[in-house]
């Protein structure tokens, strides 16, 4: 493997709801770190210039020299070769796009993007030390539903790119459009954006203490229901090692964490994997999707040298 001194990655994690972006070494250390809002992204016009404009700061102070490349985390559908935005459904105008060639063009540096579940994942398997052999799979609850799975540690991504998107599958008799452009989706029933919903129009709460204030609202509980359907079905069909489950949603105040895992248990074979499946929680670290971005570059550069 190849090292390098004194270089840094310069990462950029564009959620549904906000945009992280920094510097982190070559060691998966934080050096530089911010955090705002993703609708000032998704209101820009120009998409390569607002990110042109974020990151040349960085740029100038440490040396294009010293920047091994450009790394992202996106809440996107993209192709397997990871070089186009297909869709983001959080995030206005930004679909359709050669995003690395035009972001490379205007940096004059490399670019490596890959979904913000797949960084997630890597961050967590990494922070927390775990064996990433075998079958790993990670669940994000935030504005939407995502998942996330390696496969002795490398991301799978699928035969055409779009593995793993456990928030789209089908729910029989749900007629609601979703923002991906079909009906029907889990994710219609289930996610930060079905709290923010069930909170401002119903139950006149802020978001944050929906758990805290209705936590035993039978509206609230079929939300967690709903995940629970969803992560079991993906259990059932992959059998992983272990589940990592994870999101701003989990990680809200009083969030029924074991009424979640009962639940998930009680739809799941007997006695394999009910009796078997082991679920960590997320670190919730601010900083997991830009050093998760880091850990995928080094990964994808190291994998391509190797090709070489």
């Amino acid at each position: 493997m190849i090292s390098f001194n004194s270089k840094y990655y310069l990462c950029v994690e564009i959620g549904g709801t906000n945009l992280r972006y920094g510097l982190v070494d070559t060691y998966f250390s934080l050096v530089r770190f911010h955090k705002i809002p993703t609708a000032s992204f998704s209101n820009s016009e120009d998409k390569i210039k607002y990110l042109k404009d974020l990151l040349m700061s960085f740029i100038e102070s440490y040396g294009k020299d010293n920047i091994i490349c450009i790394t992202m985390a996106l809440a996107s559908l993209m192709d397997k070769e990871r070089t186009v935005v297909y869709s983001s459904p959080m995030i206005r105008g930004f679909e359709n796009i050669q995003l690395v060639k035009l972001l490379e063009e205007s940096m004059g540096l490399p670019v490596i993007i890959e979904r913000d579940v797949n960084t997630l994942l890597l961050y967590e398997i990494h922070k927390q030390k775990r064996d990433s052999s075998g079958i790993v799979s990670g669940v994000f609850v935030g504005t939407g539903l995502g998942c996330a799975m390696c496969i002795n540690g490398q991301i799978y991504k699928g035969s055409s790119g779009a593995a793993c998107e456990l928030g789209h599958i089908p729910v029989p008799g749900l007629t609601q459009e979703c923002k991906c452009g079909k009906k029907g989706c889990i994710e219609l029933l289930t996610c930060g954006k079905v709290l923010e919903r069930l909170a401002s129009k119903h139950l006149k709460c802020d978001v944050r203490d929906i758990f805290k204030l209705y936590g035993r609202d039978e509206r609230i509980l079929d939300t967690v229901r709903y995940l629970a359907i969803a992560i079991a079905t993906k259990i059932t069909i992959l059998d992983p090692s272990y589940v990592i489950l994870g999101g701003g949603v989990i990680e809200m105040e009083d969030f029924p964490m074991e009424f979640l895992i009962s639940e998930i248990r009680e739809n799941l074979r007997i006695p394999t994997p009910r009796e078997t499946i082991e679920f960590v929680i997320a670190s919730g670290d601010d900083e997991a999707g830009i050093i998760g971005a880091a850990i995928n570059a080094h990964n994808e550069l190291n994998n391509k040298r190797v090709t070489l």
